[in-house]
């Protein structure tokens, strides 16, 4: 496996990330341009974002939760199947509904995503970056664990 991912140039995650965030704000401001092309657009968005999301539970520092979230939004655009095999999917399904209904992250969420960034930017500030590179990547770290704590919750379900 370590042997892939060192195969694997990393400006490829960089380039994949940059065309979905570039079809996203194009989308956001110029929907007409959509009209005909946009069910393949979407779905192109949805399975790269959905890859890239499973890439990232296995490679540190790579975002799983919001390439989810852009899978779903883009699958939302494109096919109600998709969209619903994402929703009732065993990992994903909850993290989509919360974020759709309450705009929030569950705590375990929250503090798995929190105990998983905090090693890993302290391991690749540790290992990659100059002093400015260092500063820059751990105030990144610092403000992502803070927008993510400050996520509202969504409500406990009770199993009475």
């Amino acid at each position: 496996m370590e042997n892939l991912i060192k195969n694997i140039p990393y400006e490829t995650f960089s380039y994949v990330g940059g065309f979905i965030l570039f079809f996203v704000i194009l989308y956001k401001f110029f929907p007409n341009l959509f009209l005909k092309i946009h069910k393949p657009v979407f779905f192109i968005i949805g399975i790269l974002s959905l890859s890239l999301g499973y890439v990232g539970i296995v490679v540190p520092g790579l975002p799983t939760t919001v390439f989810i979230l852009i899978a779903a939004w883009a699958f939302s655009k494109c096919s109600t199947k998709f969209t619903y095999w994402i929703e009732n999917h065993r990992l994903f399904g909850p993290m989509v509904l919360n974020w759709q209904q309450y705009r929030g992250l569950s705590r375990r969420a929250k503090k798995v995503a929190i105990l998983t960034i905090i090693p890993t930017f302290a391991f690749t500030i540790f290992i990659a970056f100059s002093m400015i590179g260092d500063l820059i990547f751990g105030f990144f770290g610092i403000a992502l664990c803070t927008w993510l704590a400050t996520r509202p919750e969504p409500p406990v379900k009770n199993s009475n």
